[in-house]
């Protein structure tokens, strides 16, 4: 799979955009504040309708314009058309092949994207929230049952919460939505155990190979007391339920954890070592769904070589290489940028306040 055309309009500083990708080392130059990180924002904006700079959408659209909109052309097995529009009034346009979509899940299908940059270390020193969404984000992509399981549990959750937080705890409502979300919840448990076991198989040679680490080991915690059931531990906490206004326990209290020797890696490891850490997790991640689905991610590279080291560099892009994945990865240094892929053969391109220019390929 790769995403061979591009268009962008009003997506920060980049006023209007048409690029054609190779299927697989993209370079992107250019100093800090000239488009780089934008472009990788726009490939992601196109396969999950949001951006990985925060959550809020209306900083990605250009000053002075109304919205923005980002289409791409992906070949797979079958060619695919996907464009997306945000505008300021926070209203949304999805279409694939013509059609309009309402589920933004659909743009992930279609083109599913992983981002390795200055914030992937966050996915280890941040809160449980972007590590939920690591987990689900896998089994999606490998698991087809699951999406519906999840949308269904998180409606229940909220039902939930909504009745706790009106006073309804003694109500027969209240108890026969904690009856659905306890067989949810441990039908979503089962599902990430599975994904996960596979997950730790692979990180545990990623880690091998990338960190020189001994003693590296990845945790699940599946967000209640793992030795009684969810039908107790929400029997238990019922009072602290209604006193908060939302549910203590459960699927959506998930958590991973990495330790090295024993110990938790962000009480033991350098901020260099964790980042390492988290781009192995995640490069584990897309290798597994190669390995699932026969089918790689799209790699949205961000300050390769500001982030890592040289040593680790040349081991990151081997293994990105062997991904099979289209490649898309941004520095400020051409050379330096060039010379992290021994030889592969890379489309590159300079960018200049938001305007990007086609440079002569590359085979060192």
């Amino acid at each position: 799979m790769s995403l061979s055309r591009l268009t962008v309009k009003n997506l920060r500083n980049i006023e209007h955009l048409e690029l054609s990708l190779g299927s697989g080392v993209n370079l992107i130059c250019g100093v800090n504040g000239s488009g780089k990180t934008s472009l990788l924002e726009a490939i992601y904006f196109l396969g999950s309708g949001r951006t990985f700079r925060g959550q809020r959408i209306e900083p990605l659209i250009s000053r002075n314009a109304s919205g923005c909109t980002v289409f791409g052309v992906v070949d797979a097995d079958r060619r695919c058309r996907i464009g997306v529009q945000r505008g300021r009034d926070g209203g949304r346009d999805i279409k694939i092949n013509g059609e309009v979509v309402r589920r933004a899940s659909e743009l992930a299908l279609a083109l599913p994207v992983l981002v390795l940059g200055p914030d992937t270390v966050d996915l280890l020193l941040g809160a449980p929230g972007p590590r939920r969404r690591f987990l689900n984000w896998g089994l999606f992509h490998v698991e087809h049952g699951f999406l519906p399981e999840w949308e269904n549990a998180t409606r229940g959750l909220k039902q939930r919460n909504s009745l706790l937080r009106g006073g309804s705890a003694s109500s027969r409502e209240l108890a026969v939505w904690t009856d659905k979300l306890e067989v949810l919840a441990e039908t979503i448990d089962a599902y990430r155990r599975r994904y996960f076991e596979k997950l730790q198989t692979v990180f545990k040679v990623m880690c091998a190979d990338l960190t020189g680490l001994q003693g590296v080991e990845c945790v699940y915690s599946r967000g209640w007391d793992s030795t009684r059931s969810l039908k107790e531990v929400m029997a238990s906490q019922l009072d602290g339920d209604i006193k908060r206004g939302f549910t203590l326990s459960g699927f959506q209290k998930a958590d991973i954890e990495l330790r090295v020797a024993g110990q938790s890696a962000t009480s033991v490891c350098s901020r260099g070592e964790l980042k390492i850490l988290a781009w192995a997790l995640v490069l584990s991640q897309g290798k597994l769904s190669m390995a699932q689905q026969h089918q790689a991610p799209v790699y949205l590279v961000d300050d390769l070589c500001a982030e890592l080291d040289e040593d680790h560099r040349q081991s990151v892009c081997r293994e990105l290489v062997n991904s099979g994945g289209q490649i898309v990865a941004t520095g400020i240094d051409l050379e330096q940028l060039q010379g992290s892929w021994s030889g592969i053969t890379t489309k590159m391109f300079h960018v200049k306040r938001g305007v990007f220019s086609e440079m002569e390929s590359s085979n060192e």
